[in-house]
């Protein structure tokens, strides 16, 4: 019996290891140049704020790593969540918050290129300016009037946002790259 068990702890161990390499093999083919990099915690609260969250709106979080901005308005704005994250490991961790958060929010494993964005009331983003190009054709397609966008850092090309807030002042971890810890928020 003992051997069973350990026969059957070492064969889970095998499919996780086999799991995690599939999806860095994946993710780096797909990542488009996004990596994983969480936003500040400490910028939540603002981000949320920022979009005008009421409860009961749809908000959708773009790349959403371990869900975490998706329960904390959930949580603290009695939004309902959908988040889409490509890399299997975030996704994991994602869904252990969830279950730890006990909240109902969804974060599916799933490219958001091929997500329908039309019953967002907010869709949330931390996504290099490459990426953000790409989604701006989307955006003006599938939001729904009176939905917002709101983007942390980096900005979409070609739309002016309504509102741009300073988010903190400390250092950001993609300074070269970002409008340091800007938030920028699009209204439809």
């Amino acid at each position: 019996m003992f051997a069973v068990i350990i026969l059957l702890a070492v064969l889970l161990i095998a499919v996780i290891v086999t799991a995690l390499s599939a999806s860095i093999i994946v993710g780096l083919v797909q990542a488009r140049g996004v990596p994983f990099v969480s936003t500040d915690k400490k910028d939540f609260d603002g981000i949320l704020s920022a979009a005008g969250l009421k409860p009961g709106e749809m908000i959708y979080d773009l790349g959403c790593g371990k869900g975490t901005l998706l329960i904390r308005a959930a949580k603290k704005f009695g939004a309902k969540g959908i988040g889409y994250e490509i890399s299997l490991w975030p996704w994991l961790w994602a869904q252990f918050n969830i279950w730890l958060s006990r909240t109902d929010v969804k974060v599916y494993l799933k490219n958001f290129f091929k997500a329908d964005l039309s019953r967002a009331d907010v869709v949330f983003c931390y996504l290099f300016p490459e990426v953000m190009a790409k989604l701006e054709p989307k955006f003006q397609k599938e939001m729904k009037p009176g939905s917002r966008v709101v983007s942390y850092s980096f900005k979409l090309p070609n739309l002016q946002p309504a509102e741009v807030i300073e988010s903190k002042d400390q250092p950001h971890l993609m300074k070269p790259l970002a409008t340091s810890g800007k938030i920028h928020v699009y209204k439809f």
